[in-house]
């Protein structure tokens, strides 16, 4: 990530849920900063929330002072201000770079998170334009600007096996809950097998149908989630959840070595890694993006990887 962002050379656009002003986020910062004195059109769109206190630091002063624009997406007094709304929060991990490149998937900028087990993709090409339109549109809102704009295009192609899909969920608007719908309609037409990961589970009665009714239908279903996450709270519920779809067939581990991070699903011949927990969170309130396809190449990375973590993980 701080390659690409060093790389830029006309354009670069972040979005990040949780963005620290010491380490690694300072570090970022500093690239970011020198990125746009280089005259870059560098913007930095973090939320009012994950990342408070991010604007008004020195860091931040600094890169807005080099040329740089950092907006809050939905800072705290807009809660106070529209509860309804502004209860919305950024939860993307993205990077933009140049209209060419782009990183998705669920690494946030903070030291903690460091030794995390986590996945992001970088990738290329045309769709890169659709990851960029889903920007503009939540930039603009950040901004408190006009909020509509062209949706991006979710559907894969139904010729080319190897296209990519770039999936948004902004539950300010229902129509463009594209990764909760696509991720249903997976879950609920599985032939064979789903190799999920996510490291909160609080799956709504919807997604909790397709799970269980998958392992009726004789779909080989497994599930990795921490064995330990940074929420005990969380895991209070995470775990009743695995132990409860674990009775009804699904193979549920939890992962060892460290906290697991990662949001991903292959399903059948179709995979994706977003920012996108099977939690109610993620589901009603955060924004959200993914990267999609139906690549046989991206599938097999990564149930390689999904060998891996099975592997370091405790069947509940």
């Amino acid at each position: 990530m701080l390659d690409l962002c060093a790389s830029a050379q006309q354009t670069l656009d972040v979005e990040q849920y949780i963005f620290s002003r010491k380490g690694i986020g300072a570090d970022l910062m500093s690239v970011l900063t020198e990125r746009a004195r280089a005259g870059v059109r560098v913007r930095l769109l973090v939320d009012g929330y994950g990342s408070l206190g991010l604007a008004p630091s020195e860091a931040g002063r600094a890169f807005c002072k080099a040329g740089g624009e950092l907006v809050y997406y939905n800072a705290l007094l807009h809660l106070v201000k529209n509860p309804f709304a502004g209860v919305h929060r950024l939860h993307r991990k993205s990077i933009l770079c140049d209209g060419r490149q782009m990183m998705v998937g669920g690494s946030c900028f903070e030291d903690r998170m460091a030794d995390w087990r986590d996945t992001m993709v970088l990738a290329s090409g045309d769709i890169v334009t659709s990851a960029e339109l889903a920007f503009e549109r939540v930039w603009r809102y950040g901004r408190h600007e006009e909020r509509r704009g062209p949706a991006s295009r979710g559907e894969l192609s139904e010729i080319d096996p190897e296209a990519w899909a770039y999936l948004t969920s902004e539950p300010r608007r229902p129509t463009r809950q594209e990764i909760y719908r696509t991720l249903l309609k997976k879950l609920s037409s599985a032939r064979e097998t789903m190799a999920l990961t996510s490291p909160y589970l609080m799956p709504d009665r919807k997604i909790w149908h397709a799970l269980t009714k998958a392992t009726r239908r004789g779909v080989a279903v497994r599930l990795i989630i921490p064995a330990v996450s940074d929420h005990p709270s969380v895991d209070f519920f995470s775990q009743r959840f695995a132990r409860a779809l674990a009775k009804h067939g699904v193979e549920v581990f939890g992962y060892e070595p460290s906290m697991i991070h990662a949001k991903v699903a292959v399903i059948d011949d179709w995979a994706m890694v977003s920012s996108f927990n099977l939690d109610m969170l993620s589901i009603g309130l955060n924004v959200e993006n993914g990267l999609a396809s139906r690549s046989a190449r991206f599938r097999r990375a990564l149930l390689d990887q999904y060998e891996c973590d099975v592997a370091t993980s405790t069947r509940f």
